[in-house]
């Protein structure tokens, strides 16, 4: 009995913390080593429920085969990032087997039809996704993307509109924005605010395509607003300063956007070429 409760132990810790490296793997983008702790984690947390299941002790055995299940779920998402997109469909797939009301599930598989170019299909299981839960922000954005992507323009404005004004429910979704410090200020707390950087992103991107300049560059404005860090605006947002030749404020995106990516070859030529425009 206490060889069995050590070696439970022991697999719960081994799965416990494969599931936390795998999780900083994938924020950092190293999704090959993201997707090896994934399924360190699920075979190890499958093998502890198997074993509750031999002792009779079904209630721990759901648990951590519900553990497994999420674990193979965050495997799945790994392999839509290293482009292994049918590999990840049948992942999602068997998880809406087990969780046939997630939302979380549909959309996974909304972004892996998506991918795929199976963008009626990606449509179908977004709705799915907001019929679970119809004011979300990001699964909102997501089926906007797949209009733009479809060259639905207007139908992803409207969609990419609604998903602003939703409030987020969820407090990963907000952003916290501290206010500057004055002696004048009674309230010194902290701002809270929709963190809604990538829907405005989306959008800017609608306006390009519709060739309505002045909408994209304000849309990067509001997106920045909500996260000054968001890259990808940052360097549209030079971009397109720059087209209006407003060369100190296209400086300020690429100098940002720098701090963020050191390596990457376009803030680095954008921001010579602002300097040199300066400079004249």
């Amino acid at each position: 009995m206490a060889k069995m409760a050590s070696t439970l132990k022991e697999l719960d810790r081994s799965a416990e913390e494969n599931y936390k490296k795998a999780r900083i793997f994938f924020g950092m983008g190293r999704f090959e080593e993201a997707l090896a702790a994934y399924g360190e984690a699920v075979e190890a947390w499958k093998e502890t429920a198997d074993l509750f299941f031999e002792k009779g002790k079904e209630g721990s055995g759901k648990e951590f085969r519900g553990k497994a299940q999420e674990a193979r779920s965050y495997y799945g998402m790994a392999l839509f990032k290293l482009e292994r997109y049918e590999e990840a469909l049948e992942i999602v797939d068997s998880a809406l087997e087990v969780k046939p009301d997630g939302s979380t599930e549909w959309s996974n598989r909304g972004f892996v039809l998506s991918a795929l170019g199976r963008n009626e299909e990606a449509l179908e299981a977004f709705e799915k996704a907001l019929f679970f839960d119809p004011e979300s922000p990001k699964i909102l954005t997501s089926e906007g993307i797949v209009y733009l992507k479809m060259g639905q323009l207007e139908k992803a404005l409207e969609i990419f509109d609604k998903a602003l004004a939703c409030e987020p429910k969820k407090a990963s979704d907000w952003a916290c924005k501290v206010p500057r410090f004055s002696f004048f200020s009674r309230n010194k707390a902290p701002v809270m605010k929709p963190d809604n950087a990538e829907t405005w992103y989306w959008k800017g991107t609608v306006f390009l395509e519709m060739g309505e300049t002045e909408k994209a560059i304000n849309a990067c404005r509001m997106a920045l607003e909500s996260d000054p860090d968001h890259l990808d605006s940052l360097l549209r947002g030079g971009y397109l300063l720059c087209e209006f030749a407003e060369y100190e404020e296209a400086f300020k995106c690429y100098v940002r956007a720098l701090k963020l990516s050191p390596g990457n070859e376009v803030t680095k030529q954008g921001k010579k070429f602002c300097e040199s425009k300066i400079n004249e």
